[in-house]
């Protein structure tokens, strides 16, 4: 889940010409709230791996996939759902696999 500022959505509905509302419209699911999330997974803007509006993509993007923050274990789940769509997931798995010598066929312990 993107969460999606009003700016955010400005200034990537000027990227791609459109007017807010359409933007919206097409990309943006708004809870009654205010909430606005992308509405889909993986993100629209997703291509062959890799972000298609990088320059303007939103801020959660930006810090995703929050490896920097306390308590990973607490988001693990939701860190390895990403594992096959997000590239940056993969790579930070893949590395930790091979520094914590997890090795398929390892018996476990």
């Amino acid at each position: 889940m993107i969460n999606v500022t009003q700016k955010e959505s400005e200034k990537v509905a000027q990227h791609f010409d459109m007017p807010v509302i359409a933007f919206k419209e097409k990309y943006i699911e708004e809870g009654e709230s205010g909430l606005m999330i992308i509405n889909t997974i993986p993100c629209h803007f997703l291509s062959d791996s890799k972000c298609t509006i990088y320059e303007q993509r939103f801020n959660e993007c930006r810090a995703f996939p929050h490896l920097d923050k306390p308590n990973f274990n607490d988001r693990l789940f939701g860190t390895l759902t990403h594992y096959s769509i997000c590239p940056i997931i993969y790579n930070v798995v893949e590395q930790l696999k091979i520094r914590m010598q997890f090795f398929k066929n390892q018996p476990l312990t």
